[in-house]
C-alpha cells in the first residue's frame, strides 16, 4: 500500500508521499508525473493541487515538489511548509530548523510546533529580476511595471524569479478581475516561454495587501508563498509597499519579510493520512 498524508497551507493543499514507500510499491521515478496526475484527481484521487516527495538525506531532506497537471515545480511556498509539517510528525529531523533540498536551492526553516497552529518561517532565499533567468523573451534585463494587453484590456505587469516565475499584477479591486481567464492569459503569453504563476494584487495600505493567484500547471487556488513574497518584494521595489508586509489570503494570513534576503511566516495544517490504492 502506498501511505500518503495530505496538507493544506492556507488552503493550497498537498498529497505527501515517502520516496522509499513509492520505490517499494513497484513506482519509480520517471511515474511521478503520473501518479501526480492520478493522485491529485479530485473525482478519482485524493485531491490536491500538487503533490511533494520526500528523499531522506539524513541530515536534510529533499523535497521533489509536482503540479497536479504532471510538471514539475522547482519550489512551493505553502508547500514547503507543509513539507516541514510532515517532516516533523514522522520524526525524520530532530530540533526545531530544517534543511530541505528544492530544485531552487537549499533551504532553511524553522518551526514552531506549539502554536495553536503549525507554524513555520522558511527563508525564501534572493529573487532576481534578470529576464534571462525567469525566463523571458526579452531584451531589457528586466519587466518591471510594464504595459500588457489582454482582450482589450491594459495591465502593468511585472516579472520576478522568486523560486519560481511570477508575474505581479497590481489592482484597484481583486473582484472585478477574472482571475481565471486573465490569469492563464498571462501565464500562457509568449513573453514567457517557460509559463508563469501571476499574482493579482489589491493594495491595502503600505504594510497590507491581498492577493489572488493564477498558478503555473495548477489553475487558481487559495493560497500561493512564492507569490505573496514576490508580490512584496515588487511592491517594495515599486515604492507601495514597506519591508514587513501581511498579506491577505482566502483562507488567512502570510508575513513576509523582505531585506537582504525574504522571510515568509505562515501556517501548515495536516488534512488526512491513510493507503493510496494506485
Amino acid at each position: 500500500m502506498i501511505k500518503f498524508e495530505k496538507y493544506h497551507g492556507l488552503g493550497n493543499d498537498f498529497v505527501i508521499f515517502n520516496y522509499n514507500n513509492l520505490l517499494n510499491n513497484g513506482i519509480k521515478d520517471d511515474e511521478f508525473s503520473k501518479l501526480a496526475l492520478k493522485a491529485c484527481n479530485r473525482h478519482t484521487g485524493i485531491g490536491a493541487d500538487g503533490i511533494m516527495i520526500l528523499v531522506d538525506k539524513n541530515d536534510r531532506c529533499q523535497m521533489i515538489f509536482i503540479n497536479s497537471d504532471g510538471s514539475i515545480g522547482e519550489m512551493c511556498g505553502n508547500g514547503i511548509r507543509c513539507f516541514s509539517n510532515y517532516i516533523y510528525n514522522n520524526n525524520i529531523l530532530e530540533g526545531t530548523t530544517y534543511r530541505v533540498e528544492t530544485l531552487s536551492g537549499l533551504l532553511t526553516l524553522d518551526i514552531f510546533p506549539n502554536k495553536e497552529l503549525f507554524s513555520v518561517k522558511v527563508n525564501m532565499g534572493t529573487p532576481t529580476f534578470e529576464t534571462s533567468k525567469i525566463p523571458m523573451s526579452f531584451s531589457n534585463n528586466s519587466f518591471l511595471d510594464k504595459e500588457l494587453e489582454v482582450y482589450g484590456e491594459t495591465y502593468r505587469v511585472s516579472a520576478i524569479l522568486m523560486g519560481v516565475p511570477h508575474a505581479v499584477v497590481f489592482v484597484e479591486d481583486l473582484k472585478n478581475i477574472d482571475i481565471e481567464k486573465v490569469g492563464k492569459y498571462i501565464e500562457n503569453h509568449e513573453l514567457f516561454p517557460a509559463k508563469i504563476n501571476v499574482n493579482f494584487v489589491e493594495l491595502v495600505t503600505s504594510t497590507e495587501i491581498k492577493i489572488d493567484t493564477w498558478e503555473r500547471g495548477a489553475g487558481h487556488t487559495l493560497a500561493c508563498g512564492t507569490g505573496s513574497c514576490a508580490s512584496v518584494i515588487v511592491g517594495k521595489k515599486l515604492g507601495l509597499l514597506d519591508g514587513k508586509v501581511i498579506v491577505h489570503l482566502n483562507l488567512g494570513d502570510l508575513e513576509i519579510e523582505v531585506g537582504e534576503t525574504v522571510f515568509m511566516t505562515g501556517p501548515a495544517e495536516l488534512i488526512a493520512k491513510g493507503e493510496y490504492l494506485k
